[in-house]
């Protein structure tokens, strides 16, 4: 049968323990923090929300809080990021050093090479015409992002551009106009290149400034308080300011919005995309220093989603890759979960255990087949449908795997991609980010009102469905085949109808819901 590692573990082997290779298999590259699922869905909310390709900027900070997972199952939105970055490089960069520096960290986050990115040396444009005093963009912000880029791309830091920094700290330790954002880069490029007793003195006074303007809630009040904490809390994470990060994390976590993202103001209910890239930061416990995803290793993109279906008489199948790529299906056969996957249309890949074969890949996701489930693992759900309600039960965790159960028509199943990075005691537990559709309880078959003589109007009567769909369509039918251009809640009758029957079909859709066919009867013989 088709196993999944939770049941397996679930099942206390020592065995399946070390069959899978849970103590001595690391994950293949860094892992963020995603104890909480947090991190998971506010990188779903970046990932199904990427920016223009104009917006060069924001395309920035989405790919660097998406390698901030480290999770290759993020890289066909990375890839899609770093293409929009190859074609606006030159003019982004055009001088301007700090942008070229905010571009080499991402560049060089994904592995890629920052003094060659599209035709770009975008280390080298940091410093060119550096003025005699080291500075860099006028603010400490933009100082502070060139020397963490230079010194993570190993470059010559000039000592005037540290000297320029520690010029713009403030006598209370902070940076900028008491700026929480400034403070936080600065902490963090301090901590990665003081080696002198001032630079080491004007760390510890911004971590002190820093830790006494946290307010009682968690956060740091700013324009954003999302961005800012998220900043912050990762600057204080990595000089080891645990309890003030710690909290910070407690806050940010309470404040994140149903679908995954952040709002960009407190209290505030619709999420942000630069504002949830900037929360990663603290989410995935890295910062713009390590922050590390080498899309080379990847692998190959996986093919995209297959389209969704929004009816089905046989099984549902959904499928979702965890990164906010979901497609919900039909299976018309399903002997087991795993023909009802083959007859939704999804390909699977499985490799062999001592307990029986298991899934590696669904649709060529993700990128290879890892017998040693180092960077995750297929798992599999059922939900089923209340009749009364027309709605779906929550996700229950399968008892048996895909190939020894036996779904029945009306059942909803998923298979959901869980990263190694979520533990098992994860809470929430991850489950699958959608259900099928919603079902009609009340679907009543149409009628058709009018007198059937040539010349008269016939028109469909929908009835009373629940819940209510968005719209109807139409088909109007002389005996039993379709009539041209007849697409309307109306019909006139014709002469060609004479001495023959009408009946309509409407569809019923809607968002979330199914959709559904009702056809009439037919008519009496229409008369002249």
């Amino acid at each position: 049968m088709f196993h999944t590692l939770r049941r397996w573990l679930a099942a206390g082997s020592a065995v399946a323990v070390a069959l899978v290779g849970l103590v001595a298999a690391p994950a293949p590259l860094a892992v963020a923090d995603m104890a909480d699922v947090a991190t998971n869905s506010a990188a779903n909310y970046v990932a199904t929300h990427l920016p223009s390709k104009s917006q060069t900027s924001s395309n920035i900070d989405s790919a660097l809080g998406l390698a901030g997972t480290g999770q290759c199952t993020y890289a066909a939105p990375l890839r899609t990021l770093v293409s929009h970055l190859e074609g606006q490089a030159q003019s982004y960069i055009k001088g301007k050093p700090a942008a070229a520096a905010k571009l080499a960290i991402a560049v060089d986050a994904l592995g890629l090479n920052p003094t060659k990115f599209a035709k770009q040396n975008l280390v080298a444009a940091i410093t060119k015409n550096l003025p005699s005093n080291g500075d860099v963009g006028g603010y400490p912000f933009s100082q502070a992002l060139a020397l963490i880029a230079l010194d993570r791309t190993g470059a010559t830091i000039p000592d005037s551009m540290v000297t320029r920094l520690l010029s713009q700290q403030n006598k209370d330790g902070s940076f900028g106009q008491n700026d929480p954002d400034s403070t936080a880069l600065a902490i963090i490029a301090l901590r990665a290149i003081a080696d002198s007793k001032a630079e080491q003195s004007a760390l510890s006074d911004a971590i002190s400034w820093a830790t006494d303007h946290q307010t009682g809630a968690g956060y740091w009040d700013n324009y954003s308080p999302v961005d800012s904490t998220g900043l912050m809390g990762s600057a204080l994470a990595a000089v080891g300011s645990d309890s003030a990060s710690a909290a910070a994390r407690a806050w940010l976590t309470g404040v994140q919005l149903k679908d995954g993202g952040f709002a960009n103001s407190l209290g505030g209910t619709r999420s942000n995309l630069m504002a949830t890239s900037e929360a990663l930061w603290l989410l995935s416990g890295t910062n713009l220093s390590t922050v590390s995803l080498k899309l080379a290793a990847c692998g190959s993109t996986p093919p995209a989603m297959l389209s969704a279906t929004t009816s089905c008489s046989g099984v549902w199948v959904v499928v979702d890759r965890g990164n906010g790529q979901v497609a919900t299906r039909c299976a018309t056969t399903y002997a087991t979960g795993a023909a009802a996957l083959a007859s939704a249309g999804f390909s699977v890949k499985t490799f062999s255990t001592q307990f029986g074969p298991s899934i590696c890949q669904i649709r060529s996701f993700p990128a290879g087949c890892d017998t040693t489930f180092g960077s995750g693992y297929w798992s599999y759900w059922t939900s089923t449908l209340d009749p009364a309600t027309g709605t779906w039960s929550a996700w229950d965790y399968a008892q048996t795997g895909p190939a020894s159960s036996h779904p029945v028509k009306g059942v909803a199943e998923a298979h959901l991609w869980i990263p190694s990075s979520i533990p098992w005691t994860a809470s929430p537990a991850p489950t699958p980010s959608v259900k099928p559709p919603k079902a009609y309880t009340s679907a009543p078959r149409p009628t058709i009102s009018g007198v059937t003589k040539v010349g008269k109007k016939l028109t469909v009567v929908t009835g009373t469905w629940s819940p209510k769909p968005d719209k109807f369509s139409y088909r109007w039918f002389r005996s039993g085949k379709p009539i041209a251009k007849a697409t309307g809640k109306t019909y006139q009758l014709k002469k060609a109808d004479k001495g023959k029957t009408i009946k309509v079909s409407i569809t019923a859709s809607g968002s979330g819901l199914q959709t559904a066919v009702r056809t009439s009867l037919s008519t009496p013989k229409v008369t002249k």
